[in-house]
């Protein structure tokens, strides 16, 4: 492998994970403060979006890095995170977690 691809291939994987981490941290400080409108003016509009619990919708998003995930959640890279989102009545979001998505 040419040294120019080898490091387009790291610096690819770092910056893949970089942003993975971006994300994580900007749901952990946001917790019982962000709302829904202000997640969607940031992330689009989720991929999944569901009611559960009566009063509460959770949201779910997919990242393939820099690939684009299709909204039935399908990914194929082995690279791939979920984000699931629960807000309350309110509209504000109480909990999230992240995934490995599920082939």
């Amino acid at each position: 492998m040419k040294p120019t691809v080898r490091w387009s291939a790291i610096l690819w994987v770092v910056a893949s994970l970089s942003c993975s981490e971006l994300e994580t941290q900007y749901f952990k400080d946001r917790v019982n403060v962000a709302t829904m409108e202000r997640v969607a003016k940031r992330y689009g509009a989720p991929h999944k979006s569901e009611q559960v619990d009566g009063d509460k919708v959770r949201w779910t998003y997919y990242e393939r890095g820099s690939a684009t995930t299709g909204y039935s959640g399908f990914a194929r890279s082995s690279y791939c995170r979920v984000y699931v989102l629960t807000f309350d009545r309110q509209e504000i979001l109480r909990d999230w977690k992240e995934e490995h998505c599920q082939a």
